[in-house]
């Protein structure tokens, strides 16, 4: 984790040639390498999970993956993130802004664990992805958001690919992963914050 010194200011992003170590799989070697991000917003916790589990608002926040849906439309029929739930992501990978450009990432939610911290009460929220076989290509994705003592959120995301694919995602995504996951931050940032702000009015 961050320190809260790391943390100020906006989004921060990086490539890991050490892969971080993720719940389902634990650490990875190999071609194994991690994209992470964190960020300070100015909301409670609770405030930035809402935004990440109401899928069908992120047409208005998030240009990275501005839609998702469900494989079985009635196992989340408000659009909600839960655990055990399939979901398709539809990601802008290179920032096209173009429906027909979108690429289709298959996932499972596995865990949205509540843990106590000193300052409050934060999240984990993980998913697995589901588009390769587990021998081919493997994707874990972990959102932690942790209260800080004044007031604000620390939002820090990772992803850890493995597997004898993981060296291509690296060399020809690589870069712009971290980039959209930079995005990502920064537009859940602005977005958590802007509600804030109009419901303290």
């Amino acid at each position: 984790m961050p320190s809260n010194q790391e943390e100020a200011g906006p989004a921060r992003a990086s490539l890991l040639d050490a892969p971080l170590e993720t719940p389902h799989w634990g650490r990875q070697r190999g071609s194994a390498f991690t994209v992470r991000a964190f960020t300070t917003i100015h909301a409670a916790p609770a405030a930035v999970l809402e935004a990440l589990l109401e899928t069908a608002r992120y047409h208005a926040w998030n240009r990275f993956v501005p839609r998702v849906t469900f494989p079985n439309a009635s196992t989340s029929s408000d659009g909600r993130l839960r655990e055990g739930l399939l979901f398709v992501e539809h990601v802008d990978m290179y920032g096209n802004g173009r429906p027909s450009g979108l690429v289709k990432m298959k996932l499972l939610m596995t865990t949205l664990e509540e843990m106590e911290h000193n300052s409050g009460r934060s999240y984990m929220v993980v998913w697995l992805g589901r588009g390769y076989p587990d021998w081919a290509l493997r994707s874990e994705r972990v959102h932690v958001i942790s209260p800080n003592a004044d007031g604000t959120s620390t939002y820090d995301v990772w992803e850890t690919f493995s597997g004898p694919l993981a060296l291509l995602v690296k060399l020809f995504v690589g870069k712009v992963l971290v980039r959209r996951f930079k995005q990502w931050n920064q537009e859940l940032k602005t977005y958590v914050e802007g509600r804030a702000h109009a419901a303290n009015k």
